[in-house]
């Protein structure tokens, strides 16, 4: 049975990773965030794509769920060296790519290109980008308006949030993101960040269309228990967006486009406020802090599906 996934860079990896453990991967395909992605010394970096793509082919720095494993940072060093303020850390390896994917781009889509690093890796699953176009994220801030690596990376969040924007050609999706959300096979709409992560793709109106004609076919993961979240900015950016911080909240902002969501046994006393948005309520342990949480959360899910 295939599964379809929309990914961010840390959460929803983390439960991919549990479920390779359990399936092949070649019945996995995964439509990945695009809102991080920049333009770093005229070289494109995908990082939510890039972690995917890093641990489908097994060279994920599982540690860190960023960047590849024994990784040297070697040309940032001399960029230091020579005077540069370096903020955004690239690894040697992870460069490699960045050149490898910018040098094809006048002559392919970030589609087709991200298919050929996936055949050159050995890649089974169907890896795509949301948008063949670049489409950021931005934070609106009393730092100006920055994109989403200024903001997580540069400033480590340590600002103040006044609203959060989608800016980019909405009209560049590839097909095959279209063809996999086909109202049959599963979405899971992963533990990830639900403004930054999972909120670019939802921007961009074909896919979120798509989404809402499949209702009842998609499910999500909750990212949070209680008032807090797995990891990074979500509680600052819900409250920026104006959406509640709770499992009442996150299902109210998805109830277009899900028809089930699984949430954390702690909030099972919003049961009631979720189904009466025509939402099943699945209580699982959802914690995804080690490599046996991650395999046991995916075997119930399958169990489900």
């Amino acid at each position: 049975m295939n599964i379809n996934f929309l990914s961010g860079g840390t959460g929803t990896p983390k439960l991919l990773q549990g479920m390779r453990e359990i399936i092949d991967d070649k019945y996995i395909r995964v439509i990945c965030n695009g809102g991080d992605d920049l333009d770093w010394y005229g070289m494109r970096v995908c990082p939510d794509l890039d972690t995917v793509l890093y641990l489908f082919s097994n060279r994920l720095d599982t540690d860190k769920f960023w960047g590849v494993s024994e990784e040297k940072f070697n040309a940032i060093d001399t960029l230091k060296s020579l005077g540069n303020k370096e903020w955004f850390n690239i690894g040697d390896k992870d460069l490699g790519l960045h050149i490898y994917r910018t040098s094809l781009m006048k002559k392919y889509k970030l589609s087709k290109i991200t298919e050929k690093i996936c055949d050159a890796w050995g890649i089974t699953s169907n890896i795509l980008p949301m948008s063949d176009s670049l489409i950021q994220t931005k934070i609106d801030s009393d730092r100006g308006t920055l994109n989403f690596q200024e903001y997580f990376v540069k400033y480590r969040t340590n600002v103040e949030v006044f609203g959060v924007q989608f800016e980019g050609d909405q009209k560049s999706v590839p097909d095959k993101v279209l063809q996999l959300i086909d109202g049959k096979t599963p979405l899971i709409i992963g533990p990830s960040n639900p403004v930054t992560s999972i909120g670019p793709i939802l921007s961009i109106d074909a896919i979120n269309n798509r989404l809402k004609d499949t209702r009842d076919n998609n499910m999500a993961i909750s990212p949070i228990i209680g008032n807090n979240a797995f990891s990074g900015p979500t509680v600052k950016l819900m409250q920026a967006m104006n959406i509640d911080t709770s499992i009442v909240g996150l299902s109210e902002h998805y109830k277009e486009i899900i028809s089930k969501i699984i949430i954390d046994p702690i909030d099972m006393a919003n049961k009631s406020a979720i189904e009466d948005m025509d939402i099943e309520v699945i209580a699982l342990p959802i914690t995804l802090k080690n490599k046996e949480q991650k395999i046991q959360l995916a075997k119930e899910i399958l169990s489900i599906l």
